[in-house]
């Protein structure tokens, strides 16, 4: 099941061509977002070799059998799980929450968007009660049809007669400039997918995968570099700030004169509607798991209680975001989702040197 390694990360990388990480290239674009996009391929793609390369040293074993097997302390190893655990699942849930503004603007006005998210949150929370594997495969069965649209969409925008090189040439004006720190965090979430090695360490055998792993830092830095330099040449350096979903804004000027749709803005749609969902499965899947591997008490023994357990958790955790959702607005979303991407970034270091520093420690 090596494949499935480059599916998810794959997934990962195009969701942030839609969601959350554009918005904060383009607000920071002239705070050296050229040089952060630049360094986070290194970056990033230093984090996925040492992490995978990690991993591959507890072959068929996720994160919690490793502290397990390591003998981390319990005070540590239970609340960095469930640390870890709540950082993954607030992933799912702020794309969740971002697709449901979408949904609102560009498909259902009329509808609530506490409504929408609700609908959301139904499918994602059976879908993350799913077995690992069967998610694995139903990530596989999604991406393999998705990847080549999502080129076709990107060569479409290349293509079109609305690109204008002129802007991009004035944005390499500012590339020496010094890089922020959130502009960093989030261009480097683009190579966030491997992260669920920490459950999917089990099925996945982490030492195959490192045979292909150089392609992924070339990937992501065509993904980013598409992310950012695509809204900015259809809509220039300073309009690119003033549309709240430059991408949806991008494809709604796309046709396909041939196409059984005409409009691209339809086909990314449903495309991305599909994506944002199984990333949410993957994300909360990935999180429920590890706080399994907190609960140990003899009420989760008996399989019927164990399920019960997840629905309450689960439907918990998506009325939580329902809430956040209804109590924020999209600026006040916006600065949540930002700093959020600013704690992950030094959360995800911190993950990756503990593992590759407990399998240094292993003799064998």
């Amino acid at each position: 099941m090596i494949r499935h390694f480059y599916y998810i990360v794959i997934l990962t990388m195009m969701i942030n061509i839609m969601v959350n990480v554009p918005a904060v290239l383009i607000q920071k674009r002239f705070d050296g977002t050229i040089m952060s996009m630049i360094l986070s391929v290194f970056i990033g793609g230093l984090l996925v070799i040492i992490f995978t390369f990690a991993m591959g040293k507890y072959p068929q074993k996720g994160l919690p059998e490793i502290f397990l097997l390591e003998r981390v302390p319990a005070f540590i190893r239970n609340p960095y799980l469930a640390f870890l655990a709540l950082m993954w699942i607030a992933a799912g849930s702020f794309a969740l929450i971002s697709y449901s503004y979408v949904i609102k603007l560009y498909i259902s006005p009329d509808m609530s968007l506490g409504v929408i998210l609700a609908f959301l949150l139904i499918i994602v929370i059976f879908g993350a009660l799913k077995k690992t594997d069967s998610i694995l495969f139903l990530v596989e069965i999604v991406v393999l049809p998705a990847a080549p649209l999502v080129a076709f969409i990107l060569f479409k925008a290349f293509s079109s007669k609305y690109f204008y090189w002129e802007h991009i040439f004035r944005m390499l004006h500012n590339i020496w400039q010094f890089p922020s720190y959130s502009s960093i965090a989030a261009a480097t979430y683009v190579f966030i997918g491997y992260i669920n090695l920490v459950i999917m360490n089990r099925f996945i055998n982490s030492k195959k995968v490192l045979k292909f792993i150089w392609i992924l830092p070339i990937i992501g830095f065509l993904v980013i570099i598409c992310t950012f330099f695509i809204p900015i040449a259809f809509l220039g350096v300073d309009g690119v700030n003033d549309v709240v979903f430059p991408w949806i804004f991008i494809s709604d000027s796309l046709r396909m004169e041939f196409g059984f749709i005409e409009r691209v803005l339809y086909l990314i749609l449903c495309l991305y509607l599909l994506l944002i969902l199984v990333f949410g499965i993957i994300t909360w899947h990935v999180g429920l798991k590890l706080l399994e591997g907190i609960i140990e008490g003899k009420n989760m023994k008996r399989n019927g209680r164990k399920k019960i357990y997840k629905y309450v958790f689960l439907i918990s955790i998506g009325l939580c975001t329902i809430i956040l959702q209804s109590l924020t607005n999209q600026r006040e979303f916006f600065y949540i989702v930002k700093t959020w991407l600013n704690i992950r970034f030094p959360a995800e270091i911190m993950l990756v040197a503990l593992v590759f520093f407990l399998s240094r420690r292993r003799k064998t």
